[in-house]
């Protein structure tokens, strides 16, 4: 049985062959690295929405996003709750504090979320048991998967060993009453729980009365689309309701692609791409062009310009499986070391996985197509 032309090429240049091959790797672990940050920011917008208990949600008309939410009158709530369709209202004030552990040199922002800790918001079973503790004065509770220099010097999580530590929030002692987890992705390394009496206190009057997020639970057999449609009719331009699924999407569109994060990941696609191209190109050239008599001699042997254009497509096409499967293998193990050095949920998935080969056959197959064209210079008349 007669090895392909194909496979014969890629067997006779070794070297080069190992180059073009890395060449894919590397773009293809570069475009998966991308991807797995691009699809963190869009997966980690939503975090808050999802742990949260609501049909409708309202915001001020300057909201932005979560860490830049703005704030709307305590008076909204009352309005909203006095709607036919409304069943019940609860109401968030976020915020962001200056966060000092004793056994840390510095002080950094945590990202806050103020409650009512008689009446929990979140639908999380680990949030409802918790927040009824933030009854206690100047008491907080810290996500889990806040990063190591929020708390002790260690570098450790933060477990049971740092209940009853106090930490100094705002200038103002604060004392560790318990945890969660939720995970605040790109907005914030650091997420706490406080009543939102004691949020208002940290703030020194500053957010009085003002509130962030309402969250409202609508009567059964209620519809969802034209009672927030009645509600954004009924109330006053300072404030908007959104569905669930409306302040989903807006938030992860604005951090995609309102956000200079998500443009830059999805640049570093399309450079990464690019790259890609230009690996691979500069190697098929460069073995046809130092096999042009050859090519030539295939020539006068009857081959056609487009058959032997088709060896060199299925060269670029064997690379491409070449190059993915380490760069599959590498970027897997790549996700799940970022994944616990940054705390940031970034995980392979099908669709990525084919999405990815579809770009590193399409690298392939562009520079294969762009070094095939060189053989329109083999010319058997060259040969005598």
């Amino acid at each position: 049985m007669k090895t392909p032309l194909a496979i014969s090429n890629l067997l006779h240049h070794r070297m080069r062959t190992f180059a073009a091959a890395a060449g894919v790797t590397l773009s293809v672990v570069l475009i998966f690295m991308q991807l797995g940050f691009l699809g963190s920011v869009e997966s980690t917008a939503s975090l808050l929405f999802d742990a949260l208990e609501f049909d409708l949600i309202m915001r001020s008309s300057n909201y932005l996003h979560l860490s830049a939410a703005g704030s709307f009158p305590q008076e909204r709530m009352y309005q909203v709750a006095s709607a036919s369709t409304v069943q019940a209202t609860q109401s968030l004030t976020l915020g962001l504090f200056p966060w000092h552990h004793p056994e840390q040199p510095r002080k950094r922002r945590i990202f806050s979320i103020g409650v009512d800790p008689l009446d929990s918001p979140f639908r999380l079973p680990e949030m409802q048991s918790k927040v009824s503790a933030l009854v206690q004065p100047s008491s907080v509770l810290i996500d889990r998967k806040s990063r190591p220099e929020f708390g002790p010097q260690n570098g450790q999580r933060f477990g049971d060993a740092d209940l009853g530590t106090r930490v100094e929030v705002a200038g103002k002692s604060v004392t560790i009453v318990g945890h969660f987890e939720l995970g605040g992705g790109f907005a914030s390394d650091g997420l706490m729980l406080l009543s939102v009496s004691h949020l208002e206190e940290l703030a020194e009057g500053g957010l009085a009365n003002q509130r962030s997020l309402g969250l409202i639970r609508l009567k059964p057999g209620a519809d969802i689309v034209e009672s927030a449609a009645r509600l954004n009719r009924d109330l006053p331009h300072d404030v908007e309701v959104l569905t669930r699924d409306e302040a989903v999407q807006r938030e992860r569109l604005r951090w995609t692609q309102g956000t200079s994060l998500g443009i830059i990941f999805q640049m570093g696609v399309a450079i990464s791409f690019v790259v890609g191209i230009a690996i691979v190109y500069q190697v098929l050239s460069s073995d046809v062009a130092q096999q042009l008599r050859e090519y030539a001699t295939l020539k006068a042997m009857g081959y056609s310009t487009a058959a032997l254009s088709r060896v060199v497509l299925s060269q670029a096409i064997m690379l491409a499986v070449l190059g993915f499967v380490p760069g599959l293998a590498l970027a897997a193990a790549l996700y799940q070391l970022t994944a616990r050095v940054a705390l940031i949920p970034i995980q392979m998935n099908t669709l990525r996985v084919i999405f990815v080969f579809v770009l590193a056959v399409s690298i392939c197959s562009l520079s294969g197509w762009a070094a095939a064209r060189k053989l329109g210079s083999a010319d058997p008349v060259d040969l005598f």
